[in-house]
């Protein structure tokens, strides 16, 4: 899993909402500090990774060499909906080669429009509704080609610790709980069940009569 950031790609993480990809990312962090010294950019991520570089406009992506750069929630970033700027973040794809980078792109299955998908090597893919996937793109197809027993006629059924990477062949792996970078757990509760107003009496037990039998 880890030897897909060996080389200059494009990776994408793409999934349902909810379903974990966040906690896919802290996990790949720690697992290449483990085994590597590298550059770390990100963006969008809401945990503070030590050591890593924040970005916040496509500008600043151009500009960054022999680094491995993270970006959730990519579509904030890059405006696919605008055609005139598809050539733009076409440059800037082509930059991520030249300047020796790893760009990993994490969102929701909608977000894979058929230009960016064109440009994705690698895929990890967490659960995924198949019609949310844009008609045509090379990640729906990729997905559609898998034939395990995840696979159901609308939905990959995967667990929220589960994901398939797909680099050509189709790998399965299970994730652990990254439960120092959840910053979810963190968050109260709407809903607090209140204590209930018919609360049995404390019994005097000088008040019970002891019955024997005889």
């Amino acid at each position: 899993m880890i030897k897909e950031f060996e080389n200059p790609k494009v990776i994408a993480i793409i999934g349902n909402s909810n379903e974990a990809k966040s906690n896919l990312v802290y996990y790949l962090i720690e697992e290449l500090k483990k085994k590597y010294k590298f550059k770390l950019v990100t963006y969008g991520l809401r945990k503070e990774i030590k050591g890593a570089s924040k970005i916040f406009s496509i500008n600043e992506i151009e500009q960054i060499r022999n680094s491995v750069i993270f970006i959730d929630e990519f579509f904030t970033l890059f405006d696919l909906e605008d055609r005139k700027k598809r050539k733009q973040i076409e440059n800037t794809i082509r930059l991520i080669f030249h300047n020796n980078n790893v760009l990993v792109l994490v969102g929701l299955c909608e977000n894979f429009k058929k230009f960016i998908s064109a440009k994705i090597n690698s895929v990890f893919y967490k659960k995924c509704t198949f019609n949310d996937f844009i008609n045509g793109s090379s990640v729906k197809k990729s997905i559609l080609n898998y034939q395990g027993n995840e696979r159901g006629s609308e939905v990959l059924n995967l667990k929220k610790d589960e994901v398939i990477l797909f680099n050509g062949s189709y790998t399965k792996y299970n994730i652990p709980y990254m439960k120092s970078y959840d910053i979810k757990s963190l968050n109260e509760k709407i809903l607090i069940k209140k204590c209930g107003k018919n609360v049995p009496k404390k019994v005097n037990k000088s008040n019970l009569k002891v019955i024997t039998k005889i």
